[in-house]
């Protein structure tokens, strides 16, 4: 690929730059034979991971929450990527021989290859903004004090869902109209003599093959570097930048929480720390894992136990954004620098390093299930729930039905919200706001008596309010 004054990035008279070059070429001989293989199995996983990671996201008690929507989303986008790049490796790499039966170049196959690089950009970048948006749900969650936030709707999720893939699918037309599909003039497939006996006497077919459009490279390729440069920036530069700052608020908004538990600790607001520790504890886990309805169980407020919770989900949102920043934004930057230096770029980084950047892109794609199952308990347990009919997984449904009772749902974080008023005040607010047996529990420590509940004839019983079922 050749633009018109296209700057250098190499200086090849430099002995360095030379021996950088080799290195480059080195290690893609030495990847290329396996990148197949890993790749096959990246893909294999993350089909049936995302498979799994559908059904569970889709139950009753897991789809009311908007985080799990968007994960639910986020899904179904890693599962047509990565099933695309499955076909794309099984023909492309395994198949695309000189003994195949069937012509690897044809038209529809290389129509193939142009939808799957467009839709492999679609669905990929989607998935990037879809997880920014959980981060800024998860942050929202937190900022506000207000139970029931229509933060965690599912139909805002839906909206903001439908609205990031309508402007992505608009961003990603320029990739799709950059390429074309031409014949090679004086090349045509042959069919191979052990397959001689499945085609006519002298049969042969065209050759096609996948390029980038000449009025892309006109101008010195003004067209082909504007998409290089809106793929580096809005699809891979952008989102991690706005990743970070995200998670980096959530993380500083999780200290706080702790440090505040510490406080009331400190000051002798015994009741009101325990309440404060369950309600924090509880939306900490729920806002860095979108579990939308879980909650901490009653007593179980030991301090060391929330800290070792605080500190888990720490582990995890920076385990959530290392593998986001470190996949990810080496994409991006090689894609600013080849919408700079294209000539030099495309042939000595990405003819080299294209492999490399697929099975980054992959690992991302396949970590989702894996994160997901250590951040949140109510997946978990839906999850075991689903395995009951294997009898190897008794253990896990188990221990699934033996976790602590949830009480109180950790849309946000009261403890944090409820700022400038004493402990008491703080207290009988939280009162005010919670179930008669959970401020029997606050108020005096000790189980509450049975509550007897009024006989109520058939008809009563179909009008009674779903407030007051919760109630009692």
């Amino acid at each position: 690929m050749h633009c018109a004054n296209d700057p250098p990035l190499f200086d090849f008279d430099s002995n360095s730059t030379r021996a950088f070059i080799q290195s480059l070429v080195g290690f893609q001989k030495a990847y290329a034979p396996i990148h197949g293989r890993i790749c096959v199995f990246l893909c294999l996983f993350g089909v049936v991971t995302n498979l799994i990671h559908c059904v569970v996201l889709t139950r009753p008690q897991m789809r009311v929450s908007a985080v799990n929507f968007i994960m639910t989303a986020v899904a179904l986008c890693d599962l047509g990527t990565m099933g695309s790049y499955l076909v794309y490796i099984i023909h492309f790499v395994f198949q695309n021989t000189s003994n195949s039966c069937s012509n690897p170049q044809s038209y529809l196959w290389m129509l193939f290859l142009i939808l799957h690089i467009f839709f492999s950009i679609l669905l990929h970048t989607a998935t990037l903004w879809l997880a920014v948006v959980m981060a800024f749900l998860r942050r929202m969650t937190l900022h506000r004090n207000i139970l029931y936030s229509h933060w965690q709707r599912a139909p805002l999720a839906r909206c903001i869902s439908t609205g990031v893939l309508g402007s992505v699918f608009l961003l990603s037309v320029p990739s799709l109209l950059v390429h074309e599909i031409i014949e090679f003039p004086h090349n045509r497939w042959i069919p191979p003599a052990q397959c001689s006996a499945n085609y006519p006497v002298n049969y042969s077919e065209s050759v096609f093959t996948v390029i980038i459009r000449q009025s892309a490279l006109a101008n010195g390729c003004v067209l082909f570097k504007t998409n290089l440069w809106l793929t580096g920036f809005f699809f891979k530069v952008i989102p991690c930048l706005l990743l970070l700052t995200l998670s980096c608020s959530l993380m500083q908004k999780l200290r706080q929480a702790e440090k505040k538990q510490g406080e009331l600790l400190e000051n002798g607001g015994l009741g009101t720390a325990k309440a404060d520790r369950q309600r924090n504890s509880g939306d900490a886990s729920g806002a860095a894992g979108g579990n939308g309805r879980g909650s901490p169980a009653i007593g179980g407020g030991t301090p060391n136990l929330k800290k070792i919770n605080s500190d888990r989900t720490t582990a995890i949102l920076l385990a959530i954004l290392t593998v986001f920043l470190f996949t990810e934004l080496p994409q991006g930057l090689i894609a600013i620098l080849n919408a700079i230096y294209t000539a030099d770029v495309h042939r000595f980084i990405y003819l080299t390093l294209g492999d490399l950047l697929d099975l980054l892109s992959l690992v991302n794609s396949s970590c989702n299930f894996v994160l997901y199952c250590l951040m949140s308990s109510q997946y978990r347990q839906t999850f075991c729930s689903l395995l009951s009919p294997i009898v190897g997984f008794k253990r896990c449904v188990t221990s699934a039905h033996h976790q602590p009772i949830q009480m109180v749902p950790n849309f946000a974080s009261e403890g944090i919200g409820n700022k400038g008023g004493t402990a008491v005040q703080m207290s009988e607010m939280r009162r005010r706001r919670s179930t008669p047996i959970y401020r029997w529990m606050i108020r005096d420590s000790h189980p509450p008596p049975a509550i007897p509940r009024p006989k109520l004839s058939a008809c009563s019983q179909l009008l009674r309010p779903p407030s007051a079922i919760r109630e009692f």
